[in-house]
């Protein structure tokens, strides 16, 4: 499932679980997407809207070939080989508060990454292991549903490259440089650097292959992208290499 499709199913199976089990969607997170740059740390916040402690545990998985029909996911078995922190990745929630999670960089990696941070409201029982917790676990499974909520993280490289390549004329491309690539518009350029500009919106991850929607590229003409970097935060346009 591509990433902005997971993001808005995440936040339909919250409310439908609240109308099919009666239950609440009782926390939240904010922001739902965020970005680590180049200063190495950014935070989400947890906010309870229950009248009672929850319990919350946070796996963060790593995102694979993001934005392609190939995506998947992988938890970090090993957090000494992460290049991403999350802390803290257990969280007490009182009534009605909220509380800071902070997403560390620790090494920058030579790409962007992309990641996901599940935040999940559990039990007592499953939050610290206990003797006869798994008894617990399995007296309370049926009394309540757990409520699962997905932040999507994206880390910034240590050194900021951009670069698009034509893969061929069938409309492919793949992102050869380190950072994603928003594109906004697409130009048709001649050989006097007159462009032909058309809104295309696409987004291109570091060593992924994504075809353009309706383009197909000629060999005599030249193509360019506008662009938002988003490390830097400018409006940008790019010539396409071949």
């Amino acid at each position: 499932m591509k990433l902005s499709g997971l993001m808005s199913t995440i936040a339909f199976t919250c409310v439908f679980l609240a109308q099919v089990h009666s239950a609440s969607c009782a926390m939240y997170i904010y922001p739902m997407e965020t970005e680590v740059g180049m200063k190495g740390a950014a935070q989400i916040k947890v906010i309870s809207q229950d009248d009672d402690v929850q319990f919350i545990k946070v796996n963060l998985k790593r995102v694979y070939q993001p934005g392609t029909a190939q995506e998947h996911e992988k938890s970090i078995d090993n957090k000494n080989e992460s290049e991403l922190v999350i802390t803290p990745d257990k969280i007490a929630l009182s009534a009605s508060s909220q509380r800071i999670v902070r997403l560390i960089s620790i090494i920058p990696p030579k790409k962007e990454t992309t990641w996901r941070a599940y935040f999940e409201s559990v039990n007592e029982s499953n939050f610290i292991s206990l003797p006869g917790s798994e008894k617990n676990l399995s007296k309370t499974a049926s009394v309540g549903v757990n409520v699962i909520w997905g932040a999507l993280i994206h880390v910034a490289p240590e050194k900021v490259i951009t670069s698009l390549k034509i893969v061929d004329e069938s409309g492919k491309v793949t992102n050869d440089g380190t950072i994603r690539l928003a594109i906004k518009e697409l130009g048709v350029c001649d050989k006097s650097g007159q462009c032909q500009w058309q809104k295309l919106l696409s987004t291109v991850y570091p060593d992924t292959v994504v075809g353009l929607h309706g383009i197909s590229f000629d060999q005599n003409k030249e193509y360019r992208i506008k662009y938002t970097n988003w490390v830097t935060g400018k409006n940008e346009e790019l010539t396409l290499s071949k």
